[in-house]
């Protein structure tokens, strides 16, 4: 798990007392990615584990038992690679567990009357046939829910671990297309569950069509013989015999 800042601006607050409004405060959001451990899915539902309590690269830990999903659950939106202009489904039933949180990603279905590659089916297809793993939360700490790791914080977490969000907001979830791999891709379009048209056009590689070779090999030797002419060989046996007897040569 690795985790980012990204930046976001918050709307201007006014004044209720005629001064001047506040300026815009700029505020950091972290993105935290971990490898999608998917736990069942079913139809165009995939239960997921969007985050944990496991200590990423930077020694950083995402407290489960802190997320307060308040506000993203009015509007779970479900991002390609937090990009808003690729939206590709929601998430439902977001709960804390022991060690994580979990969800349902629901990805959108293709309307009746659309034409063409659809975006969504695409990443689904991945992300069940496990080459697409990434899931990624995008956050911000609450006040009062960072700090530095405590020696409590190293007996539970690591040596390792230097900051804990023990406190913190969710605002998106998204896929993270962690590098994929093209081996596993070529065995996705083999079986015809992505096209390489979808493969160039979505995750900009050249995939080949797989080939299948058809060697005939032969585990059979037939020897062929003429036929045997019996009453010749009689006849010959005889014409020797009788010119042996009478000292005569037989050719």
């Amino acid at each position: 798990m690795h985790t980012q800042a990204n930046h976001f601006f918050q709307v201007n607050n006014v004044d209720l007392h005629g001064k001047e409004p506040m300026r815009d405060k700029v505020t950091s959001m972290l993105k935290k990615t971990l490898t999608a451990q998917v736990e069942a899915s079913k139809g165009n539902t995939i239960v997921a584990k969007l985050t944990t309590d496991s200590v990423d690269r930077d020694g950083e830990v995402l407290v489960p038992q802190g997320m307060n999903a308040k506000d993203y659950e009015k509007n779970p939106v479900l991002f390609y690679n937090h990009e808003y202009d690729q939206p590709i489904g929601k998430v439902t039933n977001i709960k804390r567990v022991d060690r994580a949180v979990m969800g349902n990603l629901e990805f959108a279905q293709r309307p009746k009357d659309f034409v063409g590659d659809f975006f969504p089916s695409f990443v689904e297809a991945l992300v069940k046939q496990g080459i697409v793993k990434g899931v990624s939360v995008g956050f911000v700490p609450e006040q009062g829910g960072a700090r530095v790791a405590s020696k409590a914080d190293k007996s539970k977490f690591g040596n390792e671990i230097k900051k804990v969000f023990n406190k913190w907001k969710l605002l998106e979830v998204s896929i993270a297309p962690l590098p994929a791999n093209q081996d596993a891709l070529i065995t996705a379009v083999g079986k015809g569950i992505v096209t390489t048209a979808q493969v160039k056009k979505f995750c900009n590689l050249e995939v080949e069509e797989p080939t299948s070779e058809v060697k005939i090999k032969s585990t059979h030797r037939i020897k062929l013989t003429r036929p045997v002419d019996t009453k010749a060989l009689i006849e010959n046996a005889v014409k020797q015999q009788i010119a042996k007897q009478s000292g005569k040569l037989f050719m």
